[in-house]
């Protein structure tokens, strides 16, 4: 059996580098509004290869798995509906305040801390399983939230999915999925050339984001309302793998693939959690909170997760 420290040294290196971009922008070493630029060139440029590179060289049928596509959607809308329950209950939140706490309980921070982490961790399967699951997100979650929020506000239903719809498929994210379904689906993969760029370009990926999360990070702080900030981080980093997990279980997925997206569910609040909340004026202080409390919480609940899985 693998031991704690075993697993410790395995993610320790991961939330080092979250640290060591932390330090870097709270001393000045580097200014913190260049965290912007780091974000452009991971959100546009390196991740997108890496998920290109990852799904290209994989079997259609490997990426479009739909036993794993309907668990992971099962247990994001549980959670989903569990958050916005447990905010109205706790806390009286508006529908706004509920949407945006069941996104926050359901969506995890996929991009910039799953797939580097998981896909360092378990390889190709770990990036394949994490773009799919991306796809749950992107599609169907936030749209959700938008249409709740913007419905909320008096706007219509179809002009809410409508522009959030554009939004996810304009995401780089959703580009790369595509572009990487596509080679596979073609047979073609990345031959020669092309497969040695996007092994070098998406290389840089997992390093530049974990450091320009740190950097973000270094902005937040935990403040007040610290209880709705901690019940949102309970539910995310403990409850929607233990719900993803179940949900993974009950349709057959083999012991790998369920412990894979058990992980991917217990990596901590998104960071479009924070983006819609100051789009729409709502618990802006809440959400940037949850994302701070959260990560620092995943380097303890994330290394535990996968001793107790191993």
């Amino acid at each position: 059996m693998i031991n704690f420290l075993s697993i410790l040294e395995l993610t320790l290196p991961f939330f080092a580098v979250v640290g060591l971009g932390y330090g870097a922008a709270r001393t000045k070493v580097i200014d913190p509004k260049s965290a912007g630029s780091i974000n452009v060139f991971v959100f546009y440029f390196a991740m997108p290869a890496l998920v290109i590179g990852a799904l290209a060289r994989q079997e259609i049928s490997a990426i479009l798995d739909w036993r794993f596509l309907g668990a992971w959607l099962a247990g994001t809308l549980i959670l989903f509906a569990l958050g916005m329950l447990l905010s109205r209950v706790l806390f009286k939140a508006s529908r706004k305040e509920m949407a945006l706490f069941g996104q926050g309980s359901a969506i995890a921070n996929i991009g910039f801390l799953a797939i580097p982490i998981v896909g360092a961790t378990f390889g190709p399967e770990g990036v394949r399983l994490s773009a799919a699951a991306l796809i749950i997100d992107l599609m169907i979650m936030i749209p959700l939230s938008i249409m709740i929020i913007e419905s909320a506000g008096g706007g219509t239903p179809a002009a809410s999915v409508r522009r959030a719809l554009t939004g996810a498929i304009r995401n780089p994210f959703s580009v790369a999925i595509l572009v990487g379904v596509a080679l596979s689906a073609s047979g073609i993969g990345l031959p020669g050339a092309a497969g040695t760029f996007s092994n070098f370009l998406g290389g840089a990926a997992a390093p530049t984001a974990l450091f320009a999360l740190g950097m973000s990070l270094s902005q937040r702080s935990v403040g007040e309302d610290l209880a709705s900030v901690a019940v949102l981080s309970v539910l995310k980093l403990l409850v929607h793998p233990a719900v993803a997990g179940v949900m993974l279980y009950l349709l057959g997925l083999p012991p790998a693939i369920v412990m894979i997206g058990t992980v991917i569910a217990a990596m901590p609040v998104a960071q479009n959690v924070y983006v819609l909340s100051e789009h729409y004026g709502v618990m802006v202080r809440r959400s940037s909170a949850a994302i701070l409390l959260s990560t620092i919480a995943a380097v303890f609940t994330i290394t535990v997760l996968l001793f107790l899985l191993a």
